[in-house]
């Protein structure tokens, strides 16, 4: 049972979730994580996820998208090899903090609904689309959690 019911968890549909993640090469994720700050907030208040990093990573990621783009017109071969460096570099930054704030929305999650249980493999593969998943299933359509009666 929820501890309030005051949290504003937002379902979503999965697919397009799903979708946007992949169409936005992953800006969309950082877009999520931004989205759902204050909810987490309100459940968890002492479980810190980096949402000011996610604003980086999120902006960071906007550009790299339109410089891959245009790159080419703009930079030259090695102008390019260096954007490249640097965007494998930031990738692994990027999913150590996907992983570390996914994990924490997890522990939040269970500590907010005691029937909510988060299978931690699935969580790893399928990250902010199997968080979303459970959001799904603990909350109504208007953004209020299930009460058990």
């Amino acid at each position: 049972m929820a501890k309030e019911n005051s949290y504003s968890l937002k379902k979503k549909n999965i697919g397009l979730v799903i979708l946007l993640s992949i169409i936005t090469v992953g800006i969309y994720i950082g877009y999520w994580f931004l989205s759902s700050k204050s909810a987490f907030q309100i459940i968890d208040k002492k479980n810190f996820i980096p949402y000011k990093w996610w604003i980086v990573a999120t902006i960071y990621l906007s550009i790299s998208v339109i410089f891959s783009i245009i790159g080419e017109f703009v930079f030259s071969m090695v102008g390019l090899y260096m954007l490249d460096s640097i965007d494998l570099i930031l990738s692994y930054f990027f999913l150590g903090l996907l992983y570390y704030s996914i994990f924490r929305m997890k522990e939040s999650l269970e500590e907010g609904f005691d029937e909510i249980e988060i299978n931690k493999y699935m969580l790893f593969f399928f990250h902010i689309w199997y968080i979303q998943y459970k959001i799904n299933n603990i909350t109504k359509n208007d953004g209020v959690p299930y009460e058990k009666t």
